[in-house]
């Protein structure tokens, strides 16, 4: 099995990608073009349309009922948080990302479909070293039973431990940890897709919600099990709130080196952490990879389908 190790350098792409499909909620086509960038500029959405920029951070986050949203000058761009998980995840966080439509595709309901566009593209190291915004003390965020923390931790790595906890037969109580790492995030999280209940499909639909929904994009859970034929994981379903949660940390700016327990949490309370955390600038502090990881690990300078086979 392939390792890869954790890069010490800001990445971007190392030639554009693009992907094409309809969105989970609006149903509408939109086509995402990845874009390389020369320096570190972190991660950007350009809307074609208006030409507005819309910078991947808390302050710009709206509505986030069942997905991320980003909205600036009167722009909303939706469901954003798997392709920025993807991103996260393969540590590629310097990027622009033309947007022709204001929701993303939701392609089969993972980061897969990105992580494949990535590996295609193949990345490249910038100037300088990845900035981390590393933990000094806890922050937590509750609301109605539900809760988020991060906590200090040695090193400049993520780790996570998410738990949920549905009232229903086929979910019902998940939890799982993990280690961010590029491999993990491909082998343990990627592929987990999206899902809901049965019973709220019909609630979603009348409010102009999952109109682009279907067994191809999404899990969806009856009384009796998934309705889909097969599961990727027996636990997809906390594998994708993981998947989420680091989409929608892009939105602190630069990557978190911490532990963050989650306890039935989602969207809401996953940018609740972030902006928490960035109003608290005495909990954390800047962190760089240090001169001697550097030349104990020799950073990839890119990657490519057949290497990713191997993994």
């Amino acid at each position: 099995m392939s390792t890869w190790n954790r890069n010490h350098r800001p990445q971007t792409l190392a030639a554009p990608v693009s992907l094409s499909g309809n969105g989970l909620h609006g149903n509408r086509s939109c086509t995402v073009r990845l874009v390389p960038v020369d320096r570190a500029t972190g991660l950007v959405f350009r809307h074609l349309p208006s030409g507005t920029d819309i910078p991947v951070e808390a302050r710009n986050a709206g509505d986030l009922t069942l997905a991320t949203t980003l909205v600036k000058d009167g722009i909303r761009l939706q469901t954003v948080e798997h392709l920025l998980s993807a991103l996260v995840g393969l540590e590629v966080e310097h990027l622009l990302i033309e947007l022709s439509a204001e929701e993303l595709p939701i392609l089969d309901g993972s980061a897969e479909p990105w992580v494949a566009a990535i590996l295609r593209a193949g990345v490249q190291t910038l100037a300088g070293r990845r900035r981390f915004i590393k933990i000094l003390r806890p922050v937590e965020v509750r609301q109605n039973g539900k809760w988020i923390r991060v906590l200090p931790t040695e090193g400049l790595g993520l780790r996570i431990r998410y738990t949920i906890d549905f009232d229903h037969p086929a979910i019902g109580r998940q939890s799982r940890e993990l280690s961010l790492t590029p491999d993990k995030y491909r082998r343990e999280l990627g592929a987990a897709r999206t899902f809901c209940l049965e019973e709220e499909i019909d609630y979603m639909r009348a409010r102009g919600l999952a109109l682009g929904g279907s067994l191809d994009n999404a899990v969806v859970f009856g009384s009796d099990g998934p309705l889909n034929e097969v599961l990727r994981f027996e636990d997809e379903a906390v594998r994708h709130k993981m998947l989420d949660l680091i989409g929608d940390l892009a939105l602190l700016g630069a990557p978190l080196a911490g532990l963050v327990e989650a306890h039935a949490a989602g969207h809401a309370l996953h940018v609740a952490l972030a902006q928490a955390i960035l109003d608290q600038p005495e909990a954390w502090t800047w962190a760089e990879m240090p001169e001697e990881s550097e030349r104990k690990i020799q950073p990839h300078r890119s990657f490519s389908p057949a290497f990713a086979a191997q993994a």
